[in-house]
């Protein structure tokens, strides 16, 4: 948990660093494969077009120690983080490429995104339901992502 002061103060920092995160991959990426792009309409992206992806060895931690250590504690940004999507960037880890459900849970957040009205609006959000529970699953838009990942993994599967 991270108490309000906390939140308000690093809240800028985290939009921050998100925006250039986006501003890199969408500068730099490709757009989204036949495949994604099929995923993303899927799961709700309205302008598909406008996503690029980046493929890294490893997503970067933010470069404020105290955003990096907030984001670590909370298990939003880890070494371990193989995937994010974040306004229309989706970076995924090299080694995370071909797990169709992560790359779906990160199209989702994409999504959100937009129906939010913003990459400011959703990260205030997200992290808000984040750093108000316990456990990294709880909160709506975690919640969302996962749901709809593992239906249509589960819904193919099954067909």
């Amino acid at each position: 948990m991270v108490d309000q002061e906390t939140f308000e103060y690093l809240l800028p920092l985290a939009y921050q660093w998100a925006k250039a995160q986006v501003e890199f991959v969408l500068a730099r990426g490709n757009p989204l494969g036949p495949r994604h792009a099929r995923d993303a309409h899927l799961v709700g992206v309205q302008d598909c077009a406008r996503v690029r992806v980046l493929l890294v060895d490893r997503i970067p931690l933010p470069e404020n120690p105290e955003l990096a250590e907030a984001s670590k504690r909370i298990g939003i940004i880890t070494e371990d983080t193989r995937c994010v999507g974040l306004g229309h960037a989706l970076i995924v880890r090299v080694d995370a490429w071909n797990d169709r459900e992560l790359i779906l849970h990160n199209l989702v957040h994409i999504a959100q995104c937009e129906r939010c009205g913003g990459l400011e609006q959703w990260v205030r959000q997200y992290l808000y339901d984040r750093t108000n529970c316990p456990n990294f699953t709880i909160g709506s838009l975690e919640e969302e992502a996962r749901r709809i990942a593992r239906e249509i993994c589960a819904a193919e599967a099954a067909a």
